[in-house]
């Protein structure tokens, strides 16, 4: 029964913690080029709590950010697979702007990604990666 229910298994979506809601909605669409599939609360009537953001077909590099207050914050880590020729411009595009923070440049690594690392406001980081042989599930 329960290799049954594992086989099941369709989406993973990360859980981020955000000081400011509003700031990390602004970072990941206008900087990261994310598309906005929530935020909570949808009238805009107070401050918002939660988000949903998202790139990919059928949103498969979708992340959840919660409003947490200074104390107790943790910041998380992400890595997100990319297709082939969109990685290379993704992180020239990325790299162009002079304003998003790099924790690790582009870098072929020897258990056989191409990857970087970047930061949000929030000390949350992402990895975007390609594998280096085998092709990659995302390219157009």
């Amino acid at each position: 029964m329960a290799s049954q229910i594992g086989k099941s298994a369709w989406k993973v979506i990360p859980m981020f913690e955000s000081r400011s809601i509003a700031r990390t909605v602004e970072f990941y669409t206008t900087k990261l080029g994310f598309e906005l599939g929530s935020v909570k609360p949808e009238d805009g009537t107070s401050q918002p709590f939660f988000c949903s953001i998202f790139m990919g077909k059928k949103a498969e590099a979708n992340f959840y950010f919660s409003k947490v207050d200074n104390e107790g914050f943790k910041s998380s880590e992400a890595m997100v697979a990319l297709g082939t020729s969109e990685f290379d411009e993704y992180y020239t595009h990325l790299k162009g702007l002079g304003d998003v923070e790099f924790h690790e440049d582009v870098e072929d690594k020897p258990w056989g990604f191409r990857q970087f690392t970047i930061g949000d406001s929030d000390g949350n980081r992402l990895t975007f990666f390609k594998f280096l042989e085998g092709g990659n599930p995302g390219e157009e």
